[in-house]
């Protein structure tokens, strides 16, 4: 009976570990922490079970190398990457660049091939240092110019990661990218079919099809066209047309991830009308703790809907509400779980979450519990809700600008090969070599290292 009850907790759990066939990607951007009282959204804030990727926004860039963006971040990439200890499962990755950080770097970047190398050693040597799994370049927009120039930094940067993983022994890191939502970009910007061998995934940003700034009020991300509407902006600018699009062009399905907004477009209406496409005199007042013209968060929106009007969209399967001269456009828990059972249905990879700090991550505004938005993702991609601990996770490594040997290629590991080495005066220490240089770190409390897995690991 005995070996009956272990055989079926080894099947449980291989069942638990196997999870869904879709990504849950969520992005966490380090400017949350600075927004006051309820909204501040720290790392505790963080569930670890939530998504199968986190993807940390922004890193810089500074000599066409990858570089910190704010004061704090070094702190939090500890912090970050120490959440894959409480879901083993969990991958993270580093996003560079954004909608603030214009193009002009990634440009001069991208170049010429001695750029796209020091980029490119850069950033292998950045995410293992801080214990990232892969790197999210997010450039909005590469343009004609950077079209092919594009394709080569993916095509030479996946190179050089499965060489690294050869030569170290580790799992090679991730490469995704976000990608414009708009069909007029992606022909100018993208080798769609090329860049598909490349890219483990695409994060495609399927939101702001109608900003606040329009003099029309309109949906932030429908999921179809308007009937009877033959505009170009109605019939090209919807979720349902963009994946097809993107997957028509080349980029193999299960590697596009459609993008859900935790987060509304305001309009200021002019007239009497409330209803789409209603005259705007430009956006909406900020939200409280956003503090931004045009845009509230999924936890203002519960707010402002309190004494507000709610319509739901039936043919966009989205909704939009109002309040005297304030109009939005926004997803609520129902047309996430719509666009969920569409995806699942279409067969596309997963789903990519802009962010999570504006979801109602402490449930203390939408009385819907934390998280109520991409929970709904969560249960209707089929994720698993339970976390298996690692015991084998390392930690973070002390970045090679702090580690000793790091930049003359001597102390432990000056005569030693690539590989991972017990520290001979500590149980809980050890030193990864790569190529002359030393990187020494520690397990984290309770674990020591043991050299028959190279691994940190309870005592035996």
């Amino acid at each position: 009976m005995a070996k009956l009850l272990l055989g079926a907790a080894v099947v449980l759990l291989a069942c638990l570990e196997l999870g869904s066939a879709f990504r849950l990607v969520c992005y966490f951007t380090n400017w949350a922490q600075y927004r006051r009282g309820p909204a501040k959204f720290k790392l505790d804030d963080v569930d670890p079970c939530l998504c199968t990727h986190l993807i940390y926004a922004f890193a810089g860039m500074k000599e066409n190398k990858i570089a910190v963006f704010d004061a704090n971040d070094l702190t939090l990439y500890h912090s970050f990457n120490s959440l894959k200890n409480k879901n083993r499962n969990l991958k993270t990755l580093l996003s560079i660049g954004g909608w603030n950080f214009g193009t002009q770097k990634f440009t001069t970047m991208v170049s010429t091939q001695e750029n796209r190398q020091t980029f490119i050693k850069s950033v292998i040597a950045f995410l293992r240092g801080y214990g990232f799994d892969g790197l999210d370049i997010d450039w909005e927009y590469p343009g004609t110019q950077n079209k092919h120039r594009f394709t080569l930094l993916a095509q030479e940067m996946l190179a050089a990661f499965e060489a690294e993983a050869k030569s170290s022994g580790k799992s090679r890191l991730l490469i995704s990218a976000a990608v414009s939502a708009g069909m007029a970009n992606i022909g100018m910007s993208y080798e769609v079919a090329e860049l598909g061998k490349y890219l483990d995934f695409f994060n495609v940003m399927t939101y702001d099809y109608v900003g606040s700034g329009n003099i029309h009020t309109g949906e932030n991300s429908p999921l179809y066209p308007l009937p009877n509407d033959h505009r170009y902006t109605n019939l090209y600018f919807n979720v349902n047309f963009t994946m097809y699009y993107w997957k028509n062009q080349g980029a193999p399905a299960d590697k596009l991830n459609v993008g859900f907004p935790t987060y509304g477009h305001t309009f200021h209406l002019t007239t009497s009308d409330h209803g789409i496409g209603a005259p705007s005199g430009g956006p909406g007042p900020p939200g409280k703790y956003t503090r931004s013209m045009g845009s509230l968060a999924y936890y203002e929106i519960c707010t402002f809907l309190k004494t507000g009007t709610s319509v739901w969209n039936a043919p966009q399967r989205v909704p939009y509400g109002y309040k005297g001269s304030t109009w939005i456009g926004y997803d609520n828990v129902k047309s996430f779980r719509d666009k969920a059972a569409w995806l699942t249905k279409n067969n596309f990879g997963g789903a990519m979450v802009w962010t999570l700090a504006m979801d109602d991550f402490s449930g203390a505004f939408c009385n819907q519990g934390p998280y109520p938005l991409i929970g709904a993702l969560h249960t209707e991609l089929g994720i698993s809700s339970v976390c298996v601990p690692s015991k084998t996770t390392l930690p973070p490594a002390v970045p090679p600008s702090h580690s000793p040997g790091g930049s003359g290629g001597t102390g432990f590991c000056a005569d030693k090969a690539n590989g991972t080495y017990a520290d001979p005066k500590s149980k809980t220490k050890f030193y990864q070599c790569d190529n002359g240089l030393t990187y020494q770190k520690s397990c984290v409390t309770g674990l020591v290292f043991d050299s028959s897995c190279t691994c940190c690991n309870w005592p035996k």
